[in-house]
This record gives structure tokens, sequence and C-alpha cells, in this order.
């Protein structure tokens, strides 16, 4: 491993002779953090811009391989579920902490299963922004780690375009899209999308076929514009179970049978509604609306899914640079499980919230509050009601045209999902959660830099694992407080033909009587090159450190530390400048022997291993008209 580091480092090093190309990455629009547009040097947040072209660049094939290159995102997988992001430390409980939203639209369940993004396919996302420790006020319940929006592509203003995209690779990976859209008059643009994608897996008793139709349209207003958003994705899956570390040494691709393993189905419709109307020059409203339906069994179980959402919200300028927004939400959601007597579990939300944000010269404040009640309703517990509250205050100084630095605090809460409640221990209240932080971010030459250092204390965490007077695993909330602490630093450098990004992030984490939060490593790095050749043919080099950590179950930190390890992927474009793009890879190209998860059985008394896949190749095409 050091010699691949000495081999980085020289790369690195010959790059600092070539020549500089300035490019304006602070100038990138985001509109997750404040839900209206603005830039990456205005934004009081280390965030992460990931465009749909670096998301190709890089060979990324699903949401949860394009997050793994953002350091300050745990991407955790379980041979073969659907992944869950864990962004600074949230451990075990990641998928109820951090909001994952397409479009602006939280796709978070009121259940343990959190959100898919499988079902996504990348060719059409425009790109993806992670903002850590963001979205207390404006999404409310499960925004304590952070926020990550998926953001579409929008249907193109002219007529008859699409694509026609083909892949194949190593362990049966089978993949075909067709996407066409077009312009009806001059105010209505349409694009529909097929995916269909198989795939056997690395491990025995592995599968992942997915289906799924896209339609996406745009209807231009005189003052705005109204989109409209449909997917229907239909998902078959296997995933093989633990080993633990004999039946690893003997064979890593097996599976047994013994072990609890997974044989499932999902059938989803999703709906976005998304209006808005520039009531003036200095007035905005904006609508968003989601409706989603689900259909999920697996070994036995059969459960029915429904989520209702409602977002209205009026933006005010009231000087050059300042305005304030008034908004709200609604959440209705409901699951029944048919396998055992019809029973059913709702969560209800219902959400006020103000943002002001004052620019005077150089400076810019930014005030932002919520108040949220939060209603459960189950068979087997009498209503429960919370009224929680998110407080969001930052402050930024932008000291030259590149350059700003800036101060945040934030309060923010998450309450208990209803699996939590079905297995919990005790009297449940929702976690609150304090996060400071100080960073900045500037252009100098050819580099762009951020930096942040961020303190998190967190009060009444939701955790399942056991206490002193019980020995089996529970949901509770834990006593005292646990401490998140970190630094994150990003660096991009823009030469002639190559660019390189750096980041890192080290984090110290502390709950349960000083422990280390387990399976959440201290330190995560990504590198990247990325270099053009000529116009048509271009190669990316990714590489990822992960730290040492503790089992996923390791409360007591009694166990030795699962190894650190080191990924690299390479992948090759060729753009024949007529439509045609040819691209190839390989994933972990020195077939580094690594694990998804590992955990600790308190009935065996032994480690349970998910093993990653080793070296694999893929091969595609994609042809626009």
């Amino acid at each position: 491993m050091e010699k691949r580091f000495y081999i980085i480092g020289l790369l690195l090093a010959s790059t600092l002779t070539m020549g500089q190309e300035k490019v304006i990455k602070l100038d990138e629009s985001v509109i997750t953090s404040e839900n209206t547009e603005t830039t990456v040097a205005s934004i009081p947040r280390n965030v992460t811009v990931l465009t749909g072209e670096e998301i190709t660049q890089r060979g990324a094939k699903t949401v949860a391989e394009a997050l793994k290159l953002v350091s300050s995102v745990i991407v955790k997988e379980m041979g073969g579920t659907d992944a869950a992001f864990d962004v600074r430390g949230q451990g075990a409980t990641a998928k109820s902490n951090v909001i994952v939203l397409v479009d602006g639209a939280p796709i978070n369940s009121i259940d343990l299963s959190g959100y898919q993004t499988s079902n996504i396919p990348v060719n059409s996302i425009e790109r993806i922004e992670v903002i850590p420790s963001g979205g207390s006020v404006l999404y409310g319940d499960g925004a304590v780690g952070g926020t990550i929006n998926i953001i579409t592509k929008a249907p193109e203003d002219r007529k008859n375009y699409g694509s026609l995209n083909s892949e194949i690779g190593s362990y049966g990976l089978k993949k075909q899209q067709v996407t066409y859209g077009t312009k009806i008059g001059e105010r209505f643009l349409v694009e529909v999308d097929y995916l269909r994608r198989e795939k056997d897996g690395y491990r025995d008793y592995s599968k992942d076929n997915l289906e799924s139709f896209g339609f996406r349209s745009r209807y231009k207003l005189d003052e705005g514009e109204l989109k409209v958003k449909y997917n229907y994705s239909k998902n078959d899956f296997k995933a093989p179970g633990a080993l633990n570390k004999d039946e690893v040494n003997e064979d890593r691709t097996h599976s047994n049978p013994n072990a609890w393993r997974i044989d499932g189905k999902t059938e989803k419709n999703n709906f976005v509604g998304d209006y808005l109307y520039n009531i003036n020059s200095d007035l905005e409203f904006k609508l968003l609306g989601r409706y989603a339906h689900e259909n999920y069994s697996s070994n036995g179980s059969n459960y029915k899914t429904e989520v209702k959402y409602l977002k209205p919200q009026l933006k005010y300028s009231y000087l050059d640079d300042s305005y304030v927004v008034f908004g709200g939400d609604i959440y209705e959601g409901e699951t029944k499980d048919f396998a055992y007597g019809n029973g059913k579990s709702e969560k209800n939300s219902l959400g006020g919230f103000v943002v002001n944000s004052y620019t005077i010269d150089k400076f810019r404040f930014t005030q932002g509050y919520r108040k949220q009640d939060i209603e459960y309703k189950r068979d087997t517990l009498t209503t429960k009601k919370f009224k929680e509250d998110a407080i969001e205050l930052t402050g930024s100084y932008l000291y030259s045209d590149s350059g700003s630095t800036y101060i945040s605090y934030t309060k923010g809460f998450r309450a208990p999902n209803t699996d939590e409640l079905n297995f919990w221990d005790g009297e449940f209240n929702p976690q609150k959660t304090e996060t400071y932080e100080i960073g900045m971010k500037d252009f100098l030459g050819n580099t762009y830099i951020s930096t942040s250092v961020f303190y998190i204390e967190t009060e009444n965490e939701i955790f399942y694992g056991a206490n002193k007077n019980d020995e089996f695993n529970k949901n509770r909330n834990l006593d005292g407080t646990s401490k998140r602490k970190g630094v994150e630093f990003s660096l991009e450098h823009y030469f002639d033909k190559l660019t390189v990004s750096e980041s890192i992030t080290y984090m110290k984490t502390e709950f349960k009587e000083g422990k280390d939060i387990p399976g959440i490593p201290n330190i995560k790095g990504v590198l990247n090159f990325n270099y053009r050749f000529n116009e048509k043919l271009s190669v990316n080099n990714s590489w990822e450190y992960y730290g040492k950590a503790y089992d996923s179950n390791d409360e007591a930190n009694e166990r030795e530390k699962i190894d650190s390890y080191l990924l690299s992927g390479l992948t090759f474009m060729y753009n024949f400048q007529d439509g045609l793009v040819i691209n190839a890879g390989i994933n972990n190209l020195f077939n580094e022997k690594y694990y998804d998860y590992v955990g600790y059985s308190s009935y065996s008394k032994i480690r349970n291993y998910y093993p990653a896949p080793e070296r694999n190749y893929y091969i595609g095409f994609k042809y626009s008209f």
C-alpha cells in the first residue's frame, strides 16, 4: 500500500509543472441549501457538487457508486441491498439521519427501508448536491446528518432527440436504456426513457434485476413553469447473507444456505409535480408535491407503503441579494403489513419554516427557523405526538472575488421511524443535534480549495444495541451526549488537459461512555485524475482510501478493528463526435479483498462478513441523436 501512495505522490507532483486553466467552480449553481438557486461560493456549508459529466467520467453506474467518490460520505451496502449514505459518522442509523431528495422532494420512507436510489438511471442525472449537516430548517425530521439532492435532467428545448445506451460487464451485467424527447408547440417539452438492467452479483445467491420507465415534462408559462415527472420501477433481487471468517477464507463468493438470505421484489410508482410562478420581479411562489406507492415482498413479508408530500413556498426579495422565504410542508406516510394480520403504521407531520438571508457589502447573514408536529399511529401503539423545532444561523464573508469564509450553527432533530418503534426499549424521544462549523472556499491560481471544521453534539441518540441490563439488541435513546468532530479538506487542480481532485475527511466520534461509534472509519480520502488526450479520448483514474474501523456491532470497542483498504478504478471514454461514445472500465483495479459490511452476532459470538466484489470490468456505448 505504501508503494501505491508513493506512485500517486509522484503523479501528483508531476502535474504541478503543467499549464494553468482557471475554472470557475465557485459559480456552480446549487439549490439544496435554501431551496432557491444560489452558488457554491455563497453557501455557508462545505457543499460537494457532482455533475452528470463527472459521474460519467468516473464510471459510476449507480448513485451509490457516484457518492463513494465524496470523502464526507460513507456508502454502506450489505451484499446487494439498497445502499445507505452515511454523512459525518451517523453509524448504523445513517439511513434515518440523512435526507435524500430527488429534484427537491424527500424520498425517505417512514420505516427502516429509508430510501432507494438503485432505480435512478445515472444517465438521467444532471448533478448531485451533498450538503453535510444542512437541511434541518428546510426539511426537518431526519436531516441531522445532512441532505443529498439528486437532480435529474429536464427535457431539452428541441424536437426529436434521444439516445440508445447498452452495456455489458462482469457478474452477468447487461444494461439497455432508450431515451426520447421532443418539443410540442412552443411551450411543452416532454421526455421518456426505458431502462432494463440485469446483474447476477459477485456472490452466489445474488441478483439485481431492474426495469424502469420514466416520464418527464416541462410546460413554459409566461411567468414561470410547470414540471411533472413520473417513474415506474420493478426490481427483483437476491442478497446472499453473511459469512463467518472460515467461510470467507474458503470461498468469498460462497453463500451459506443456513444464513439469513433475502429473496425479494419491489414495485414502485413515483409522481412529482413542481410549479413555479413569478408573481412579480420581487415575489416568487413555488409548490412541490410528491406521491409514491410501493409494494415490497421478501421472505414471507408483504408490505405496501404510501407517501404523500406537499411543500408550498413564497420567496420575497426585498433588497439586492437579500430575501426572505416562507414555507411549509405536509407529510403523510402509511405502511401496511399484509403478512401479519394487515397491521398498519402511520407517521404524519406538519411543518412550517422561515429563512431570511441578508447581504450587506461583503457580509451575508442567514437565519432559519422551523416548527414541526409529528404524529404516530399504530395498531399496537396509542397515538404519540411530538413538537420539535430546528434552527440555522450562518454568517459569510466574501473577502475577494473568489474567496469566502463562513461560520454556522444548526440545531436539528430526528424522530424514530415506525420499524424502530416495533422493537423499542423504554420511552422513546426524538434525538436532538447541534452542529457548529467554520470553513472557507477560494480559487488560488488554478486550484479550487474548500475546507471546514465541524463539531456535533447529539442528545437522546437513537441507537440499536444492547444495554447493561439486557443482552438482546433493541432500539433505544442513548444516555449522555454523543460527539462527532472532524476536518474536511478538498482541492481541485485544473491544468491544460488534466484535472486532479483530492479530498480527505478526518473524524473522531464518541458515544456510550467515550467509545467510538462502530462501523465508522476515522479517515476517508479520495483522489481522482482525469486526463483528456484530445477532444475524443479521455481516461479517469480514481482512488478511495478507508481507514480502520470497529465492526458495526462493537459498541464497547473491545474487538480488533477491521483493516483499512485502498480501492482504485480506471475508466476510458472515446467520443467519435458523431453521437457515438464508447466507454470501458475496471473496478477494484488492484483486486483488494475488502468487505461491504462487518458485524457481530451476539448469539453465535462470531463476526459476520459481507465480502465486496473483486476486480471487475465493463464496456458499453451510447449513441445520441
